[in-house]
């Protein structure tokens, strides 16, 4: 059994909600069959999000605003939602619309913390439901449409409000707020206008909602109120089908495919949005479904009806001209409507299709890219590729066609009278092709077009051909269930099968021609052997449209009406394999020469490329070597001759433009050398005037150089006699600055002994403070708790009694009650009976009368005391119920009581943290005080510093004395100048002063040193 890989799709599902979104700026995510695609626009490779099982289709998308995930919404019997996360494209959740009528959702959206996911259900409920989808549980639910035949359109969160919502339909256009777990409505700002077809809404700003209509108009709501109103210009009648908002104002895309930019105006009150340009997409006016911008607005993404998308240069809007063509298509256009046929060649990489579009197309399937697409004037039925990759043949409604594949066209060379020819297929030499025309199969020579023969036997339309391994046998089936099997050489029938409770669709036959696989309207597959039905099976009891063998003859695919391929084991079983490919029913497939590749095509407009992957280990390999893919094309000779041509024309300009330039640099050259020379001469001339000038400056430099020696002279002088005036001024600092260190000593001491006094005792008031404190509310928490235990004691006890009074009184109360009826019932009963006597004895107790009907009047006064009781005892019973009542009122003012005192509790807790504040701000002052002390011994130090560098300044003194020479005019130098004791002094004292643990080292110290 072989696997299948999804390689590639060509198409896009343009029903769908929002069927197309950015993922980053080169990777777009689109539906697209029955998968979802995300497609890297810079490689061209496609990874798939696969639908789930049993669903009919896609019907909505959502990315989140993280852009992590992505919720798909299927189909079925209670709608399906699947969360994939983007990164690993595992499903990360299924949500499903349980105990709901709708079978899908029409639009969803993530709310901006990605952590809400809401959804609209579809008819005939319409039911708007919120989850949080990470632990799939419904948060609320609520109906949006105003009746069952309304339509709701879309759905949205706020992009910055988890709880504001808005939906939008036919005549329909709510707010919801969400509040815990319900859906609030509020009051709608478009509640006064009249009502109308709201097709399409966009959140462009935090508080701003654009809402478009069907007659063309934009509703600006803001604030929950309508703002602005923009309506469409008479000559424009179409409707707004989608809207995205941008940096700069809004797009909107109508149903005639054009796209229209909204800027924004500065004038608030008014019209808020002024529609700068209008472009339209060339050839494809058609509805625009959806638009999307990527992050850095540069591109907005288009999808259509008609399955296509394109792209628009948003950041280039500004300079765009409406006339020119701006919209392109993404990747490719693709087909669309339904594709009808697919073939592909041997010799090129290849493959054809045709669909109701009126379009031929050819596909490369290893370069992933379309290479040509061709418009007709008829639909397309049925198409065939010849082996060679250079013709193709196909069915028209009018003619069928024989066509050559040229470098850039499709060009028929031979039509041929087959109208609404609806299958067609080349033989395996290429040298013929069969064609169905009704009910009769006409045989063709490719290359002379000349009619070889005619196949008619079947007695309804026929749907399918398959031709041979060696050409000289040809398998057909039709509606007609029949499937016969012909010989080329004479053109006569060698076998069949008729079932006429099954219209075949399909049929293949193997290399050998001898055995036929065939599907039908009957859900099964058969193997025919020898015109005999040799076996069939069942594909999960669905309708199988299509059946395709490889060339290799050992895997069989066959494609379903739920656009499903299976693949079966081969020689066929029961077992096979289903994948999801479609989202309708499949039309056509084929696979290649080599079996890699198998193709289907869909009435959704899809063409599909997958992987083949041969599970079996096969011993045996190929005998025959695949060539490579040829790379030659067709060219018409009128065309190479233009092109020959053109290429002349295009030589010649370029020997002209050759010997212009030429001459233009020669021209150049010239002009260059005159100006080098003019710029030498003068740049010479400035030369010398330079030099002269530098000459000039030397001069100068050296007559400044004498007159500063002369200076620095007379300012050593000055700075000699400054030094001996500062050596005196520092004298008389140093000691000023000694005094004042030691009363600033004292100081220090006096206020750190203060300070440590005051410190102790506010330690020890605050100390017993915070423990009296502590002791008086502990004792009275206690008493309180004790006194707030006997009142829910007393309470209980009081609930006790009350309940067992409440049970007594109704249990009197009943048993009275049954007493009296009791009572009343023998009585009547006694009284029947005593009637019925008295009428059989009425002619023999007439004398009587009188008596009995005294004693009857008696009964009755009995009877009224009786109810006057029953009276009694009601309102006893309702006396007791208000007794019950005053009690339930005096336990709700014991909660009252039992409530003042937990506030009470409460109060004295919040007076222990104020005290725990007060205790908060004293530790806070002690801070301040040591703060306040640092400053001081910072001080300190530095004075330290100081007199260290007096210290060091005076030893410099010294040494600068001994170093100076005596004088000659005075007696040798004493040893202890007048200066030095007065210094000795100042300095053993300073010393004495800094170090007090070793006074006596300080002063011989320095006589030494001296």
């Amino acid at each position: 059994m072989a696997a299948l890989l999804l390689r590639h799709y060509f198409g896009i599902k343009g029903d769908v909600r929002d069927p197309v979104c950015y993922v980053d700026e080169q990777t777009v995510l689109y539906a697209v069959g029955h998968n979802v695609c995300i497609f890297n626009l810079e490689q061209r490779i496609q990874r798939f999000l696969p639908g789930t099982d049993k669903t009919e289709e896609i019907t909505a998308l959502a990315v989140s605003p993280n852009k992590k995930f992505v919720a798909v919404a299927e189909r079925h019997d209670e709608g399906v939602i699947t969360i994939f996360d983007l990164h690993t494209l595992r499903r990360r959740r299924l949500l499903t619309a349980t105990g709901s009528n709708s079978k899908d959702f029409v639009s969803l959206c993530f709310s901006p913390d990605s952590k809400l996911l809401m959804a609209q259900g579809g008819a005939p409920e319409w039911n708007l439901c919120v989850w949080t989808w990470e632990t799939a549980k419904p948060i609320a639910t609520v109906k949006t449409a105003v009746s069952p035949n309304s339509v709701m359109y879309q759905c949205s969160f706020n992009p910055s409000d988890n709880h504001l919502i808005a939906v939008t339909g036919n005549g329909v256009f709510k707010l919801f707020k969400l509040m815990e777990s319900n859906l609030k409505l509020l009051q709608s700002p478009l509640g006064k206008r009249e009502a109308q077809n709201y097709l399409c809404h966009a959140w462009v700003s935090e508080e701003r909602l654009v809402v478009g209509t069907d007659t063309g108009d934009l509703l600006v709501v803001e604030g929950g109120e309508l703002k602005g109103f923009i309506a469409r210009s008479p000559a424009d009648s179409n409707s707004i089908e989608s809207i995205v908002g941008f940096s700069k104002g809004i797009v909107t895309g109508s149903d005639d495919g054009n796209l229209a930019v909204y800027e924004k105006t500065e004038d608030k009150d008014k019209d808020m949005y002024r529609r700068s340009k209008v472009f339209s997409i060339d050839n494809n006016a058609v509805k625009i479904r959806h638009l999307t911008v990527s992050h850095t607005e540069e591109q907005l993404l288009c999808a259509t009806e008609n399955n296509q998308l394109f792209s628009f240069a948003l950041s280039n809007v500004d300079i765009m001209k409406p006339e020119e063509k701006n919209v392109d298509f993404l990747a490719s256009s693709f087909h669309a409507g339904q594709v009808t046929g697919v073939d592909t060649c041997i010799r090129k990489p290849l493959v054809a299709t045709c669909g109701l579009d009126k379009s031929v197309r050819i596909w490369n399937y290893m370069d992933k890219t379309l290479d040509l697409t061709k418009f007709f004037n008829e639909e397309a039925h049925s198409i065939a590729f010849h082996p060679s990759g250079l013709h193709i043949l196909v069915g028209f409604s009018d003619k069928m066609r024989l066509m050559n594949i040229v470098m850039d066209d499709i060009r028929p060379f031979k039509e041929f009278a087959i109208k609404a020819c609806r299958e067609c297929k080349f033989s395996h030499g290429g040298h013929m092709f069969a064609a169905v025309n009704g009910n009769t199969i006409n045989i063709f020579a490719t290359y002379t077009c000349e009619n070889l023969g005619n196949l008619r036997g079947h007695n309804g339309k026929v749907r399918s051909l398959c031709w041979s391994a060696d050409d000289t046998m040809l398998t057909s089936c039709g509606m007609d269930g029949a499937c016969y099997e012909w010989n080329l050489k004479d053109y006569k029938r060698v076998g069949e099968n008729v079932l006429k409770s099954c219209n075949y669709t399909s049929c293949v036959c193997t290399p050998d021609g001898r055995t036929t696989f065939a599907v039908g309207s009957d859900k099964k597959i058969k193997e025919i052997s020898e015109s005999n039905i040799a076996k069939e099976f069942e594909a999960g009891g669905q309708l199988m449209t299509q059946v395709c063998l490889s060339h290799s003859g050992r895997m069989l695919f066959t494609g379903g009406e739920d656009g499903t391929v299976q693949s079966w084991k081969f020689p066929l079983s029961s077992e096979y394999q289903e994948f999801l490919c479609h989202s309708r029913s499949i039309t056509r497939m084929c696979i290649t020469y080599d079996d890699s590749h198998l193709f289907s095509v869909s009435e959704d407009g899809s063409l599909l490329i997958l992987d083949i992957r041969d599970k079996e280990v096969r011993g045996s390999k190929k005998e025959k070597e695949i060539l490579p893919f040829s790379e030659e094309i067709l060219v018409t000779k009128s065309d190479l001759e233009e092109k020959t041509a053109h290429m002349v024309d295009l030589k010649n300009k370029v020997d002209e433009l050759h010997t212009h330039t030429q001459y233009t640099i020669r021209l150049k050259e010239k002009e260059a050398k005159d100006k080098l020379t003019q710029l030498t001469e003068k740049y010479s001339s400035e030369l010398e005037g330079e030099k002269a000038r530098c000459e000039s400056l030397i001069t100068e430099k050296s007559e400044m150089e004498m007159e500063y020696e002369e200076k620095m002279k007379n300012m050593e002088e000055r700075h000699a006699a400054a030094v001996q005036q500062m050596e005196a001024q520092y004298q008389q600092k140093i000691m000023a600055e000694v005094e004042r260190y030691r009363q600033l000593s004292d100081e220090k001491e006096l206020l750190n002994e203060r300070w440590d006094e005051q410190n102790s005792l506010l330690v020890e008031s605050h100390e017993r403070l915070v423990q009296e404190l502590t002791d008086e509310y502990e004792y009275k928490l206690q008493e309180e708790q004790l006194a707030l235990q006997r009142v829910r004691d007393e309470k209980e006890e009081l609930m006790r009694e009350l309940e067992e009074t409440r049970k007594q009184v109704e249990e009197d109360a009943d048993q009275e009650i049954e007493e009296l009826k009791d009572k009343y019932e023998s009585k009547l009963g006694a009284e029947r009976d005593q009637h019925l006597r008295l009428k059989g004895e009425n002619g023999i107790m007439r004398k009587k009368f009188h008596a009995q009907l005294k004693e009857i009047e008696a009964a009755k006064d009995d009877n009224k005391k009786l109810v006057t009781r029953q009276k009694e005892l009601y309102h006893q019973i309702s006396m007791l119920e208000k007794e019950i009542s005053g009690l339930k009122k005096e336990i709700r003012e014991r909660d009252e009581t039992i409530g003042d005192k937990e506030k009470r509790i409460y109060d004295l807790k919040k007076k222990n943290q104020e005290l725990e504040k007060f205790k908060f701000v004293l530790d806070y002052k002690i801070k301040e005080l040591k703060k306040q002390i640092e400053p001081r011994e910072l001080e300190i130090s530095d004075m330290k510093l100081q007199i260290k560098e007096m210290d060091n300044e005076l030893e410099r003194y010294h040494k600068t004395n001994r170093s100076l020479p005596p004088p000659p005019a005075m007696s040798p130098p004493c040893r202890s100048p007048p200066c030095r004791p007065f210094l000795l002094a100042h300095l053993s004292l300073a010393r004495s002063f800094l170090l007090p643990s070793s006074p006596s080292r300080s002063l011989p110290s320095l006589l030494l040193t001296m």
